[in-house]
């Protein structure tokens, strides 16, 4: 298609108040969504993904000084742990060895609470925006998945794509986040004792936080992949239906149904296309703090693997683990993403098969 006719489609879908509404809502990701949505139509995705990652341009920019400053002050925090415990041997008197170690401590929890903080608000900025996002884009695609493979399929599928949404926001939002930071909280607690009470609690609480996101990827995907085998085929037996009667029409039968193959086929271009433009939009849009989100963990997991060789274990074992709630965070950021993107591939695959 050209640009032309990617404009008739633009105007026909009314995805001129979906792009204000996506600019209020996200007013530092900008650029030209009629374009990019004529690059997808005519098969050039290269200048499609062009046009998006220059919309990245206005967004948060990676601080490569923050995380050299974190990196440094575990490190330099690390030996100083050391320094005390190692030497608290040539003293009879441990205490003052002591308090100089819980210092340093807690000095540390300090710096590793703060960046935790700032990327639970960035996992939980995505997890709106995502919401936010598919909200926005949901009347509009689905309209494309009815007109090329019918009501019943963009019925369920609506349905669908809301259940996912409410998932992320009930299920992640106000239950793996708050899960998330207790985890953090036991593991400042944990540090605190040589003996490590509380592993097992931790050992548990990761465990259920991991099983949580991979059971909501499971059910959104099991009830997706049960949808698409009934919805598509009713509707297929529709469009038979019709294909059948109009190629039986006298005359100009073999024309009719002709004409109806291409009117279907262009229908599911344009979902096809729909699909793909959201998908891309989606993982530009959050591509930024998912990246630096992975940074900050990758720097406080290498960190506390150096500081291990000379430090305390219980320094080292809760730097690590405040590294781990960080990947935490970043998996249930990245299922959020990916949660939409398995939908939208399924929906895409299923009703395109429906039709032939």
């Amino acid at each position: 298609m050209g640009v032309e006719e990617s404009a008739l489609v633009w105007e026909q879908m009314d995805m001129d108040a979906v792009a204000v509404d996506f600019e209020r809502l996200f007013p530092s990701f900008s650029f030209d969504a009629k374009a990019v949505l004529a690059d997808i139509m005519g098969g050039q995705l290269v200048e499609a993904l062009k046009k998006l990652g220059g919309g990245l341009s206005g967004a948060v920019l990676f601080q490569r000084e923050e995380f050299q400053t974190l990196f440094f002050t575990i490190l330099i925090l690390g030996v100083a742990a050391a320094l005390f415990s190692n030497f608290a041997d040539l003293f009879k008197d441990h205490q003052v060895s002591d308090l100089a170690f819980y210092f340093i401590y807690l000095l540390l929890i300090a710096v590793l609470l703060k960046f935790f903080s700032d990327t639970a608000d960035t996992v939980r900025e995505i997890l709106s925006s995502v919401s936010t996002f598919m909200k926005l884009y949901i009347p509009t695609y689905m309209l494309a998945v009815g007109s090329a493979s019918g009501a019943a399929s963009a019925s369920a599928y609506y349905q669908l794509l809301l259940l996912a949404v409410y998932l992320i926001e009930w299920g992640f939002l106000t239950i793996l986040l708050p899960f998330v930071h207790v985890y953090i909280l036991l593991v400042v607690i944990n540090g605190v004792w040589m003996e490590e009470k509380l592993a097992l609690l931790l050992e548990l609480s990761e465990k259920m936080i991991k099983g949580g996101v991979k059971a909501s990827v499971w059910v959104i995907t099991g009830f997706s992949l049960l949808q698409s085998m009934i919805s598509p085929v009713i509707d297929s037996l529709g469009f038979t239906t019709v294909k059948k009667a109009l190629s039986s029409m006298p005359g100009i039968g073999s024309l009719t149904e002709g004409m109806f193959e291409m009117v279907v086929g262009s229908a599911i271009l344009v979902k096809n296309s729909i699909g793909l433009y959201i998908t891309l939009i989606l993982i530009v849009l959050c591509a930024v703090p998912v990246i630096k989100i992975a940074l900050i963990s990758c720097v406080i997991k290498l960190s506390a693997a150096l500081v291990g060789i000379v430090s305390d274990k219980r320094l080292t074992n809760c730097v690590s683990r405040v590294g781990e709630g960080n990947l935490m965070l970043l998996r249930i950021a990245l299922t959020s993403v990916g949660m939409f993107m398995i939908q939208v591939a399924i929906i895409t695959y299923s009703t395109g098969q429906a039709v032939h």
